[in-house]
């Protein structure tokens, strides 16, 4: 595994998450690309790839803002959405398991603040990537995103590279036939 790839991943990551927080979505956009060209995917899919998960993140917003004046319909409609640009995502990229409902899914739980079904939907996605075989990779997976999601709130941009270097360390062994990274 090359640790300098794990850094460079974990890095644009971390990134990623205040480049959403600034509504930087256009270098958000460029970030995500740069993360699957890093991982060895042809420019092309990669910044398309890339732009589809910065319009994802700003269908979450629009559910957030849907969910906050109460308009439930909507803002399922909106994470329906978010769905189908994650979709998209894994169609660009050649992926050969769905995972997109299970990112959709945490993204809604983590804005309604339900933990277990954070930790159901996050384990689901890695388990579905990387296959039973590495149940525990798996389950640390999940266990650093949630960390990564944990210290994000508190703004604490130090540990969250160091959680989501610690991610990308972790996954980059198993050489995964498909990430389940989806921004």
């Amino acid at each position: 595994m090359n640790e300098n790839l794990a850094v460079t991943l974990g890095e644009l990551q971390a990134q990623i998450y205040w480049l959403h927080d600034a509504e930087k979505f256009t270098e958000l956009a460029l970030a995500a690309a740069s993360i699957y060209k890093n991982l060895g995917y042809k420019e092309k899919p990669a910044e398309t790839a890339g732009q589809l998960i910065s319009e994802a993140y700003q269908l979450c917003d629009k559910a957030d803002l849907a969910e906050q004046i109460g308009n439930y319909n909507q803002e399922i409609q909106f994470y329906e959405e978010v769905k189908n640009k994650l979709t998209e995502v894994e169609t660009v990229l050649g992926y050969q398991i769905s995972i997109a409902r299970h990112q959709m899914q945490w993204w809604l739980h983590f804005r309604h603040q339900q933990k277990l079904q954070i930790l159901r939907h996050l384990f689901l996605q890695h388990l579905k990537a990387v296959g039973w075989s590495n149940l525990i990779t798996a389950l640390k997976l999940t266990y650093f995103l949630m960390e990564i999601g944990r210290v994000h709130k508190q703004r604490d941009l130090e540990t969250t590279r160091h959680n989501a270097i610690q991610y990308w360390q972790e996954l980059l062994k198993t050489k995964p036939q498909q990430y389940p990274y989806l921004g």
